[in-house]
Formats: structure tokens, C-alpha cells, sequence
């Protein structure tokens, strides 16, 4: 991570509002997923769906022309993108509720309290400060793929069909 960047108040505070933002859109998305996986059951279990299968991902995207030329990637591409794992019902509470801020006792930004999001984007990626704190957008998909499955099995001492 970036030793020389120079925090100001100005800087610091974009990084609290960015944290802030985060921690709230975890929580909006959190409800949903819940509800969702729970229909999701529910549809199994009455043979509505055969299976299904739910998937998170965090995207961070930067209208920056410089950052973006930084990272590599058109305007409109996201500069950090992972899978997101946190909204799935065996996720430990902690995950929502600790501070997640890894950072040394002396870094500017050690008083704030960081959500699991923001941790992901400064600790899991190549993203250096000046980039997070030119990020603009954050996405965090949520994508279901339901499954609809026959077995058809081959009667006994059937050939298999020729490909």
C-alpha cells in the first residue's frame, strides 16, 4: 500500500463517507440476500426449482480518467472487482459488526471503524489511496441462476448415443 500519500481532512473524510455508504449498502443488501435464499429454499423444497445457486460481487468503479489509465481500464470497466461472500446465511454476524481496520496505530486513518466492503477494497486489492479515494461507484451484484434438471437415465445395457 501507497507509505507517501497525503491524507487531508478533505481526503480522510471522503474515506469516511465512502465507509459509511459501504456499511449501509451491506446491511440493504444483507435483508435482501437473506430473503432471497429463503425463497430460494422455499422453491426448492416445493419442486418449483431443482437447485440454484447465488453468487455476490463486489465491483469499484472510478469516473477518474487518471486512475482508471492507473488501473488499466477503460471508463466505465471496474477498477477492482471480486467475488463477495459475505451474504450467504452461514456468514458469522462479525462480518457486518467488527472493524475491520488493519491499518498500523500511526496510519491517518486508524480511528475510523472500517466495514467488511471497505476492507476488501483497500486490503484485498492493488488499489492504492489515491485510487479509493477517487472511486465514484460501487456495485455489489447479486445473481441467482436458477436449475431446472431432468435425469434421464439409460436403460440397462442401452449404448450410449454417438456424439
Amino acid at each position: 500500500m501507497q507509505k507517501d500519500f497525503e491524507f487531508t481532512e478533505e481526503l480522510i473524510n471522503r474515506v469516511m463517507r465512502l465507509n459509511d455508504l459501504l456499511r449501509t449498502e451491506e446491511q440493504r443488501v444483507r435483508t435482501f440476500a437473506m430473503k432471497t435464499i429463503w425463497s430460494l429454499k422455499e422453491f426448492k423444497s416445493l419442486g418449483t426449482i431443482d437447485d440454484y445457486n447465488f453468487d455476490t460481487t463486489i465491483m469499484v468503479f472510478s469516473d477518474n480518467e487518471e486512475c482508471n489509465n492507473r488501473n488499466n481500464v477503460e471508463e466505465g470497466n471496474p477498477i477492482y472487482k471480486d467475488y463477495f461472500t459475505i451474504f450467504r446465511e452461514e456468514t458469522d454476524e462479525c462480518f457486518f459488526t467488527d472493524d475491520w481496520n488493519e491499518l498500523d496505530a500511526e496510519h491517518p486513518l486508524r480511528h475510523i471503524p472500517f466495514c467488511y466492503a471497505l476492507h476488501c477494497i483497500y486490503s484485498h486489492s492493488d488499489l492504492t489511496w489515491e485510487d479509493i479515494v477517487q472511486i465514484d461507484t460501487v456495485w455489489i451484484d447479486v445473481k441467482v441462476d436458477f436449475q431446472f434438471m431432468i435425469d434421464y437415465p439409460q436403460k440397462k445395457g442401452a449404448t450410449k448415443p454417438k456424439k
